[in-house]
């Protein structure tokens, strides 16, 4: 069993230990579960060094149902002057699949290459496909485009993980965890890290009129690390580092298992979606967190079997949505993160410049509906969308919660 359903599983058997005795309620529907299908995601680091971009990636399975390093047959990237096939090719290599180290995670594959600096400029795209052997014979192709800016040139600097010197791709890491600076080149400045303080708001109703808040952040504290200095980060906050400098990076802190749900108390914000504002108000209130969340569930699922699928795949999604949204804050609060844990994974996401476009195809229980984020021009963050507001997702939005609050759900 994954690293998710245990954490999630041995939650739930503390949250229901006292609930035995809970009134069962006969249900209309139960829940839907659907075998799960992979959903691999990549990664990217890079840093420069003689007039040439050091580019790291990192491919993971969020569903944890596959290991890409044994799936994956192949490796190719290509430099392209646009997003489409049509475009030219200024550059393409085959890169041969690594051997497994010990040090590896299951499930992971890491792939490094170098391109020429000449090759780093808009609107220059790096296209990389992934090919998996399928049953038989047959091959399936997994295509990412990194977009290239000549911005990337000026990082000399690759923050690495002391326990296994790999490079950060994630846009967080534990209060727990120690990092360092790899510098590279001739430089021997110091790394400059701002601490924020920011405040964690969920994210707006899709339908919501209301414009999102400004960002504010608050410089807190300035650090300075020298090369190859050990970084710990103790305290949650959001670290920038290198915050002048034309590629800055942030890092969101945050404590225990982060991306993982794996306290009582980190149960309750995502509930924010799913649950009215008198609900949301008992439950912050309520003395006992543990019994809180455990009441919430058994209410919605109206058995321990139901509620215990319902927690699966609700909190399985916001750790996905912490993976792969993470920004100035966790990803479960940021808007594709709200549209993800509500909705499920898309029918297909597209990219166009600085704007991405989920669509979730009309379904027997579910309508053709269409949603759109566009890049905030963050400097410390690539990972900072915002939704496209429309008061037309109103019916989609309060019927999917709807469904959510019936113990049913089409796309566990």
């Amino acid at each position: 069993m994954t690293r998710i359903l245990l954490n999630l599983t041995s939650l739930l058997l503390l949250l229901i230990l006292y609930a035995c005795g809970t009134p069962q309620v006969n249900r209309l529907q139960p829940v839907v579960v659907r075998p799960v299908a992979p959903e691999i995601a990549i990664k990217y680091n890079f840093y420069e060094e003689n007039d040439s971009l050091h580019v790291f990636l990192k491919f993971e399975d969020q569903q944890e149902v596959m290991d890409v390093l044994q799936s994956v047959t192949a490796v190719e990237y290509f430099v392209k002057t646009g997003l489409s096939d049509r475009d030219k090719v200024l550059a393409a290599d085959s890169l041969v699949k690594p051997p497994r180290k010990i040090t590896d995670v299951e499930g992971q594959l890491h792939i490094s290459f170098v391109l020429p600096g000449e090759l780093i400029k808009e609107p220059n795209i790096l296209h990389v496909r992934l090919w998996q052997a399928l049953v038989g014979q047959e091959r399936m192709a997994v295509r990412f485009r990194i977009p290239l800016k000549a911005q990337m040139l000026d990082k000399s600097y690759l923050l690495v993980k002391t326990s296994n010197d790999k490079p950060i791709f994630e846009e967080y890491i534990n209060t727990s965890e120690k990092v360092f600076a790899r510098q590279y080149g001739s430089s021997s400045l110091p790394i400059t890290v701002y601490t924020y303080k920011t405040e964690v708001l969920p994210a707006l109703p899709p339908m919501s009129l209301r414009q999102e808040p400004d960002l504010v952040m608050n410089v807190v504290d300035t650090l300075s690390y020298a090369y190859r200095d050990t970084m710990s980060f103790d305290k949650e906050g959001l670290y920038v580092f290198e915050p002048s400098s034309a590629f800055a990076k942030s890092i969101l802190v945050q404590k225990w298992a982060y991306p993982q749900i794996s306290m009582a108390q980190e149960l309750l914000q995502p509930l924010t979606y799913i649950t009215t504002s008198a609900e949301r108000e008992a439950l912050f209130r309520a003395p006992d967190t543990k019994e809180a969340v455990d009441n919430f569930w058994l209410k919605v699922g109206g058995d321990r079997a139901t509620a215990r699928e319902l927690i699966r795949a609700y909190y399985s999604r916001v750790e996905r949505a912490n993976k792969l949204f993470t920004c100035h804050k966790p990803g479960w609060a940021s808007d594709r993160g709200m549209i993800y844990i509500i909705f499920g994974r898309p029918s297909t996401v597209s990219q166009t410049g600085n704007t991405e476009t989920w669509i979730y195809r009309e379904a027997e229980a579910s309508p053709y509906i269409k949603f759109v984020f566009n890049k905030k021009g963050d400097n410390f963050t690539e990972n900072h969308y915002e939704l496209v507001r429309r008061r037309e997702y109103e019916e989609s939005w309060y019927s999917t919660v709807a469904k959510w609050r019936a113990g049913i759900t089409d796309n566990m």
